[in-house]
């Protein structure tokens, strides 16, 4: 669109260029002679008139709607159109340069005055017969004076429809309004200049009615820039009331939230805290117990004080990592040369002597070598091995699944359990996000995540293989490419994938 009104304006101003020249070579010295008076004095105005332009935005250098068509056109009948066509050229200039508009927009406005003009001329000469004013050729001149408003609104009017940012300030509603305008202004100015053509003092009472007329188009105008700004003004208090309204809604989601997780902390911690609270009490306070029960006592306050630690440890990593300042952020754990596939060998001998027991299951192929922080692993692998054991049956088996996946080791956890539901497999890892209420703070696949990009991996949920629940993957990228690694790591590539028995429990 840019290039097109470029090619538009470039070609009206050379038509209007070459209009000029032809037209002032060709200056009828006896009729400026015989009507000196009369056309200085439309001279004067004509170079004058511009400055009293209608402007059509707020905009100094924007487009405006100039009233000096009756004095041109009287112009042309006083002094012919060779004498008027440079003037008409001068004063459009001279305003142009005035305001500093470009000179693409002063060469364009110069060339839609000399096209209409000598569209206006033409029709004029060809309609009055050889008759070049006097009430007789009356019509012709108004004719003539109307094809030239219209021409040269026309060519504005084809300006605005191509320049985008014009348009968006002036429909073409108010162009035709302003263009019908100026034709009637320009009609009734010409006529009272043609009948007070024979004595040149009453083109002074002739300013009465021209001055009429451009105060309805001044004020038309600026009842228009008033509503524009008016309704400018509106939007942007509804934008302002929306983005407030938008604010309050935040900040009362924000407060629900607040509280939402002040109740769910309180209600996660204070769990725990209450079974060891009272193990402790019964210990001190309460009836004689034999030393099974004592253990038992024990055992419970202890399983229940290392979820509390793991609870407030969750916390404080969340806040950490979204203050900026969490550790599994940074490089500060110490990557080492491993293999994968013996982080899930021992991330499974660790959750066996957990609450997890022997429904722990090992696959894994041979040789999965990747450059890592071994503990960041574990704590991943630990986490996602405490969620199958808490979600899956009792009596079904929990999977740790090793395998290659291109350039990258995917250690893998099933269960058998309910699953992830496809449409929440994102959102799970969002902090404080629980498929079901009450089972803990939602954080530990918040912090795995975090955990595993900080070792250059990523932490996913998928469709499971091995069991028929839920699937989360832990990707890390394999130190060498499989193409690169020794025979002794192809072989291990080759060989059948193996389960790894877990350890008889003892008994006692």
């Amino acid at each position: 669109m840019v290039g097109r009104l470029r090619t538009y304006i470039a070609v009206v101003a050379a038509i209007g260029f070459v209009l000029l020249c032809l037209l002032a070579a060709n200056v009828d010295l006896d009729r400026l002679r015989g009507n000196q008076p009369e056309a200085a004095m439309l001279a004067l105005v004509v170079l004058a008139a511009p400055f009293l332009s209608i402007p059509l935005s707020r905009d100094g250098r924007g487009p405006s709607v100039h009233v000096d068509a009756p004095f041109a056109f009287a112009l042309v009948l006083a002094a012919g159109p060779g004498a008027a066509a440079p003037v008409v050229a001068a004063s459009c200039a001279l305003y142009d340069l005035a305001h500093r508009k470009p000179l693409r927009k002063v060469g364009f406005n110069i060339g839609t005055h000399m096209i209409g003009l000598a569209a206006g001329v033409l029709v004029w000469v060809a309609l009055a017969g050889g008759q070049d004013g006097g009430s007789s050729a009356l019509p012709a001149i108004l004719t003539g004076t109307a094809v030239f408003v219209a021409v040269k609104s026309g060519l504005f009017a084809g300006a605005v429809a191509l320049d985008e940012t014009v348009r968006a300030v002036i429909g073409p509603a108010r162009v035709l309004r302003q263009s019908v305008l100026v034709v009637v202004m320009a009609q009734v100015g010409v006529l009272v200049l043609v009948l007070a053509s024979e004595r040149p003092a009453l083109l002074l009472l002739a300013l009465g009615p021209m001055l009429a007329a451009y105060l309805l188009l001044r004020s038309e105008s600026r009842a228009v820039l008033a509503r524009d700004d008016a309704e400018r003004t509106a939007r942007r208090e509804a934008e302002l009331r929306a983005q407030e309204q938008e604010v309050a809604r935040k900040l009362k989601e924000t407060d629900q939230m607040k509280d939402d997780l002040l109740a769910m902390v309180s209600h996660e911690l204070r769990t725990p805290l209450t079974t060891v609270v009272g193990a402790l009490r019964l210990l001190s306070d309460g009836p004689p117990m034999g030393q099974g029960e004592r253990q038992e006592m024990l055992e419970m306050a202890d399983r229940q004080a290392r979820r509390l630690r793991v609870l407030i440890e969750q916390l404080l990593l969340a806040a950490q990592s979204d203050n900026g300042r969490g550790t599994f952020l940074s490089s500060a754990a110490e990557r080492v040369e491993a293999d994968a596939a013996g982080l899930l060998e021992e991330a499974a001998t660790e959750a066996r002597a957990g609450t997890c027991g022997d429904r722990v299951r090992v696959r894994c192929d041979r040789s999965l070598p990747v450059r890592t922080a071994p503990d960041v692993i574990l704590q991943i692998l630990g986490n996602l091995v405490d969620n199958a054991c808490k979600y899956g049956p009792e009596d079904r088996p929990v999977w740790l699944v090793g395998e290659r996946d291109g350039a990258q080791a995917v250690l893998a956890v099933e269960d058998h359990g309910a699953g992830v539901p496809a449409a929440e497999r994102e959102r799970i890892f969002e902090r404080f996000t629980r498929l079901e209420p009450g089972r803990g703070l939602g954080l530990g696949l918040y912090i795995g995540r975090q955990l595993a990009r900080s070792q250059g991996g990523d932490l996913v949920a998928g469709d499971a293989r091995v069991a028929d629940g839920a699937r989360f993957e832990l990707r890390l990228p394999l130190r060498a490419p499989a193409a690169t690694l020794p025979p002794s790591a192809a072989e291990d590539r080759a060989a059948p994938l193996r389960v790894v028995p877990h350890p008889a429990r003892r008994s006692g």
